[in-house]
């Protein structure tokens, strides 16, 4: 396994970094101004981001009668991390540079019914093939982000459930791919890490909600900038709210809850119950056949439609749900699930916020679908690498053994 230098002081770093990404290009007088650091720990920040090569000087600019002011700026092809999402049905991964921009993206088959070895290695191999396709040097890259369903426990790099299959409970994915790749790895909730693909490399220090579909259904939620963990990192299960008492019993222990009502999976079992599956031609997959349920609802497929509509109407009480009990003004709809319906899942979630937000008459609420669908839970799992390396606000990443700390390359003192 890879092994990680000694650890720089990280959070002024951090709160640089994002400075100048924010700004382009930037004084050290105006990083006093914008991160609130001293003019010392500004230098030496920038010295040694600098050293390392994440930003360099790129001129002057004269201000009053003193000395110019030199200007600094982002070396985005400074360093890379490299974002993986993948559950059962879906798997995409991206390689986002330093500016938090997206240099490559690509899409493979999910886990499907695989051994985890086998699926671990075929993780590895694209890997490869990406920083290949991308001419990203292994040297640049800082680590791997691998976002999948919880639950999990993300300091040991360890699964804890049986889905999609019982070689899943307790297998080291974080250890056995970075043993592979000889990489740094760390393991994500994806809908957490959605939330981070969406609030991106800023420090806006925003909150907001994010409702995650691929496979299953899930929440993030980041509050002041930060994402919300919870007590093990496997907080905000949207998809297992109950809202039926007497519901069906879920895997989870249980009744009711959301993704048993309102799945990916239970749409498409009971699209396969009626003439939906010959006029669909559906037996391809879950989420190709859900894909396929709703271009037939957004075409006006009435069979289709009703199918649709009920499950945005019942995720919609748990969209409700999540605004009261952490007063985000902003939700935000994404995951490879909701790229052909989000209009509908969008329009009812409004209406159910706009009618029972307990906050409503102190602000509103806003239901917004990604701009990024499909990427976002991979943008975030590489995200999260860079920002738990800078310490930003969130603790330094363990390596998948968990004995090691990630850092930065050794800086000149």
């Amino acid at each position: 396994m890879k092994s990680p230098g000694s650890p720089p002081a990280v959070p002024a770093m951090a709160a640089v970094l994002d400075a100048i990404r924010d700004r382009v290009t930037v004084s050290r007088v105006e990083l006093v101004g914008a991160t609130g650091l001293t003019a010392a720990t500004i230098t030496n920040t920038v010295r040694r981001l600098m050293s390392v090569g994440y930003v360099r000087e790129v001129g002057t600019l004269q201000s009053g009668a003193g000395s110019p002011r030199r200007l600094i700026r982002l070396e985005p092809d400074a360093c890379y991390t490299v974002g993986i999402q993948f559950d059962r049905f879906t798997s995409t991964a991206v390689i986002v540079d330093l500016a938090g921009d997206v240099v490559e993206r690509s899409t493979m088959p999910g886990a499907a019914l695989r051994h985890p070895d086998s699926v671990v290695a075929s993780l590895g191999h694209h890997i490869e093939k990406l920083l290949s396709s991308a001419a990203v040097p292994r040297s640049k890259v800082l680590g791997v982000g691998v976002t999948t369903h919880g639950p999990q426990d993300r300091d040991a790099g360890v699964l804890l459930t049986s889905n999609p299959s019982i070689d899943w409970l307790g297998y080291p994915l974080a250890a056995s791919l970075s043993d592979l790749i000889d990489l740094p790895v760390l393991i994500e909730n994806d809908a957490t890490a959605a939330a981070v693909g969406e609030e991106g490399l800023g420090s806006s220090g925003s909150s907001f909600a994010t409702v995650y579909m691929s496979g299953g259904i899930g929440s993030g939620v980041v509050l002041n900038g930060q994402p919300y963990r919870g007590a093990s990192s496997n907080g905000v299960e949207l998809g297992h709210i109950s809202v039926d008492a007497f519901g069906p019993r879920c895997t989870c222990g249980n009744t009711g809850c959301i993704e048993n009502l309102a799945g990916p999976t239970v749409i498409v079992e009971k699209a396969r119950n009626t003439g939906l599956r010959s006029r669909l031609r559906l037996g391809q997959g879950t989420l190709v056949d859900f894909k396929a349920i709703g271009r037939a609802a957004m075409a006006g497929d009435p069979d289709a439609r009703a199918l649709i509509e009920g499950s945005a109407a019942v995720l919609a009480v748990g969209v409700a749900t999540l605004v009261n009990l952490f007063d985000v003004a902003r939700v935000v709809f994404t995951g490879d699930a909701f790229t052909d319906v989000g209009p509908i899942y969008r329009r009812h979630a409004q209406d159910a916020v706009d009618k029972g937000a307990f906050m409503r008459a102190v602000h509103p609420v806003r239901v917004e679908q990604s701009r990024q669908m499909s990427d976002a839970a991979a943008i975030g799992g590489a995200v999260l690498v860079l920002r738990s390396l800078l310490g930003a606000g969130e603790s330094a990443m363990r390596t998948a053994r968990g004995a090691e700390r990630l850092s930065l390359p050794a800086a000149v003192p």
